[in-house]
C-alpha cells in the first residue's frame, strides 16, 4: 500500500514537472522525505494528507488505491447498520481498538 501511495504522488509530481527538491519546497519538508514518501519508505499522517494534495493540484480520493476505497465502502455499509443515536459509541470503540492494535503492533 506504502509502495502505491508513493507511486501516485511520484505520478502527480511529475505531472507537475516537479523536481523533488521543488516539491519539498513547496511542502516546507526535505527532499528526503519525499524521496521516501514515493519509494513507499515512509508514507503520510492523516492530517499531511490534504497539505500534500495540494501542493500536487489532486483531490484527496486520487491517492487512495481500488483496495482500500473497498474496505472503506465496506466499513461505511457496515456502520450505516448502526442506529444513529448508537454511532458515537460505536466509532469511539473503533477507535480504541484502532489505536490498541496500534500500540500492539499489530497493524
Amino acid at each position: 500500500a506504502k509502495k502505491r501511495f508513493g507511486e501516485r504522488v511520484r505520478r502527480a509530481r511529475l505531472d507537475l514537472s516537479l523536481k523533488q527538491e521543488e516539491l519539498a519546497e513547496i511542502l516546507g519538508t526535505s527532499q528526503a522525505v519525499v524521496s521516501n514518501v514515493e519509494n513507499g519508505v515512509s508514507t503520510l499522517s492523516v492530517p499531511d494528507l490534504p497539505r500534500w494534495a495540494d501542493a500536487l493540484h489532486k483531490p484527496i480520493m486520487y491517492f487512495y488505491d481500488e483496495h482500500a476505497l473497498d474496505w472503506q465502502r465496506r466499513a461505511l455499509d457496515t456502520l450505516a447498520m448502526f442506529p444513529e443515536d448508537q454511532m458515537e459509541v460505536v466509532l469511539r470503540m473503533l477507535k480504541y481498538m484502532a489505536l490498541g492494535m496500534h500500540e500492539n503492533g499489530l497493524n
